[in-house]
């Protein structure tokens, strides 16, 4: 059973919507819950809105982890650490928007069931198999087939890694949401690939994730592996999106600050993946930017990001759309943020038609 948690606060903003609130395991009656979502259906467009707020954080957004969209229920799932020896966290996270509130799906595993199985796999957990605490960045996406998230990341810094040998497989994950499960998935064969700084997204007209890490992988719905696509760039900080009207694939940010945008070009024959082509987007301005938050709204046929200030000593962040059509940038006035600094939090909703934000960090209250 999810436990009492401290939630986080989430931003949403309308058409083109997001706050922190202690929950316990009893969400709102089934009125509170009507008049959430009718909240949500009437929010004013075009402008950020502090939907769920607290002051008290018993646990706190991690600038190194990712989130999706569960189009089947309308929930948030984050999963991902920071960790760097201080944060142990790797179970998923959900907020439920007509409940504002979070559940939190069991615990952290302690560092002592930190170990290898039988197959080389780095696991955790007593009761039940868990990964390791891990950065996850962008690699976290929701498979509406198989009713899962799907997981790229590494344990790369995390410190048990110098003290635990014999690493003979680094697997993706599949969390099963409705048996709360975790299950290993190999890469070629039983063959290992440190997904590490992986930017994704879930391809629905193909039904499967595909990954920029080294190479650009593919995992379809329901696979048993992850097989190579073919080479990519490198998307250490970067933001991968999928636009479904379209039905292509986005890369925004870079380790370096550009406000350049990445489109994967595909055979057109084969429908394989073919080449990155760079677009320099026309437009209002925008800054250079590293990672942003970013999410497609398949209403309007474009993407939102947030980008932050790089003036020195500035705390803000600014809200653009990116037209994929028209390649160039616009601005959203009115708009601005405080700096949300490294975060992949972002996501479309498209039953209320908000785009949901979750912001914060360990030292400040999570937006």
């Amino acid at each position: 059973m999810p436990r009492c948690v401290s939630t986080l606060t989430s931003w949403a903003v309308v058409g083109l919507a997001a706050g922190l609130l202690t929950s316990c395991e009893q969400g709102p009656d089934v009125d509170e819950q009507l008049e959430n979502r009718m909240m949500l259906l009437d929010l004013p467009p075009n402008r950020w809105i502090e939907y769920h707020s607290s002051e008290q954080a018993g646990w706190w957004r991690k600038g190194h982890a990712g989130l999706a969209y569960d189009s089947r229920r309308g929930h948030l799932h984050v999963f991902g650490a920071d960790t760097h020896g201080k944060d142990w966290d790797n179970v998923v996270h959900t907020f439920i928007p007509i409940e504002r509130r979070w559940i939190h799906r069991g615990d952290d595993a302690p560092t002592n069931s930190y170990r290898l199985n039988s197959e080389g796999t780095p696991v955790s957990g007593i009761q039940s198999m868990q990964p390791w605490a891990m950065h996850t960045f962008d690699g976290v996406e929701y498979d509406p087939v198989t009713d899962s998230l799907l997981v790229a990341g590494s344990p790369d810094h995390n410190p048990i890694a110098k003290t635990v040998s014999g690493v003979r497989r680094d697997p993706l994950w599949r969390y099963d949401l409705q048996r709360d499960a975790w299950q290993p998935i190999p890469v070629n064969n039983g063959g290992s690939h440190p997904f590490f700084g992986a930017a994704s997204a879930f391809d629905t007209a193909r039904k499967e994730m595909v990954i920029c890490s080294g190479d650009l992988w593919e995992w379809p719905a329901g696979g048993s592996e992850v097989d190579a696509a073919g080479p990519s760039l490198k998307c250490l900080h970067r933001t991968m999106a999928f636009d479904s009207r379209h039905q292509s694939l986005y890369l925004f940010g870079a380790y370096e600050r550009s406000n350049h945008v990445w489109k994967l070009e595909r055979d057109p024959v084969t429908d394989r993946p073919e080449r990155w082509v760079e677009l320099t987007p026309g437009g209002d301005r925008c800054p250079a930017y590293t990672t942003a938050p970013v999410a497609f709204d398949q209403e309007n046929g474009v993407f939102l990001l947030i980008v932050d200030d790089p003036a020195k000593g500035s705390d803000k962040a600014y809200t653009f759309l990116y037209d994929p059509t028209a390649n160039a940038y616009r601005k959203i006035s009115g708009a601005a943020l405080p700096k949300v600094g490294m975060n992949f939090m972002m996501a479309w909703d498209p039953i209320h038609k908000v785009f949901f934000l979750i912001t914060g960090s360990w030292n400040s209250p999570t937006k």
